[in-house]
């Protein structure tokens, strides 16, 4: 089975509000390298996928992936390439943006579904996670996804976030808590 490991951050409360998400995600992204392979981001080459998806240049079977919401930090290295995604739930005209987001069938279905919000979250995070598994990004119509191509899984997280993981394969995942400091 492919393995994946999640570095985890909760932004601390002096960097709250700052807009250091990208600094701090940078930094989760280093120790993870250091910790998991001995490897040292700032003398690894860097490039882009056609549509921005930053890769390793001379690493190419080790993938990661970053992405942050609310005060959530995550960073995924794998042994394939992958997506991942956390969101905030935050309040949001849910009809508006699942028209843009899933088909018709799933659009009525979750916006009949008990908890709106949960499922709304859950598509969100699914869908950014797989346009970020294939690198696409937003050119692609996230009403196309087919939740029937490689493997995905929700992730485990406190009320209130939603995340998500999106890989050609199913990974054993674990998990990594850091407490990031800058300075």
């Amino acid at each position: 089975m492919n393995k994946g490991i999640i570095y985890c951050t909760k932004i601390r409360e002096e960097y709250e509000g700052a807009h250091m998400e990208h600094m701090i995600a940078e930094k989760l992204l280093e120790i993870a390298l250091k910790k998991e392979y001995g490897i040292n981001l700032y003398n690894e080459p860097r490039a882009e996928g056609e549509h921005g998806k930053p890769f390793l240049s001379y690493r190419p079977s080790l993938h990661y992936n970053i992405s942050h919401s609310g005060k959530y930090v995550v960073c995924i290295l794998a042994d394939q390439e992958v997506g991942i995604d956390v969101q905030i739930h935050c309040r949001a005209n849910y009809e508006r943006m699942l028209r843009r987001m899933v088909p018709r069938e799933q659009y009525l279905e979750i916006l009949s579904d008990i908890n709106v919000e949960k499922k709304f979250f859950e598509q969100w995070v699914l869908r950014e996670a797989y346009i970020k598994w294939t690198g696409e990004g937003l050119s692609r119509d996230m009403r196309t996804i087919s939740m029937d191509e490689g493997s995905h899984m929700l992730l485990d997280m406190e009320d209130g976030y939603s995340g998500a993981v999106w890989a050609m394969n199913p990974m054993e995942i674990n998990w990594k808590y850091e407490d990031i400091i800058l300075g």
